[in-house]
Order: C-alpha cells, then sequence, then structure tokens
C-alpha cells in the first residue's frame, strides 16, 4: 500500500508501548526504522532482519506483511510489548 499524501509505502499499523503509559502506531518504514532504532539491540538477529526487511520495503522489494511480521518480532525479542488487534 502506500499513502497517497505522503508517497510512503504504508503497512497495516502497529501498536506498541513506548513506554510505561504511552504507546506509539507505527505504519511505514520511517516509523518502524526509527522505533527499531530506539527500542533494539543493534547486534540482535531479529534486529538486523527487520532492518534489512525496512529498507527492502521502502525500495519496494518486499511485501507489507513480511515487513510487518519483522517489525513486530523485533520489537518482542528487545522486550517490547506489541499490541496485536
Amino acid at each position: 500500500m502506500e499513502d497517497q499524501a505522503t508517497g510512503l509505502r504504508t503497512i497495516r499499523p502497529v501498536a506498541y508501548q513506548e513506554t510505561d503509559n504511552r504507546f506509539r502506531i507505527v505504519s511505514d518504514a520511517n516509523g518502524m526504522g526509527k522505533a527499531l532504532i530506539e527500542h533494539c539491540d543493534f547486534f540482535d538477529t531479529n534486529y538486523l532482519r527487520a532492518a534489512r526487511s525496512c529498507i527492502a520495503f521502502a525500495e519496494g522489494n518486499a511485501t507489507p506483511e513480511k515487513v510487518r511480521a519483522d517489525f513486530i518480532q523485533a520489537l518482542m525479542s528487545a522486550g517490547v510489548f506489541v499490541r496485536e488487534g
């Protein structure tokens, strides 16, 4: 999918716990990339897989569901609560 206003490729939104009392929702590669950098261990294989997926997605070489799944797995691996719905 692509957001007509921004031109960014988008995914089905993912909500994750950013702080004890605040959730953030991301739906594009830029938001996912920022979340990965802020919350994940750069040496974790799940982080590396998700980062590669985000880049491939931004370039049009990965499906929205693949990048979304990799992103969620990386956050969960880092101990971040992800709200599925």
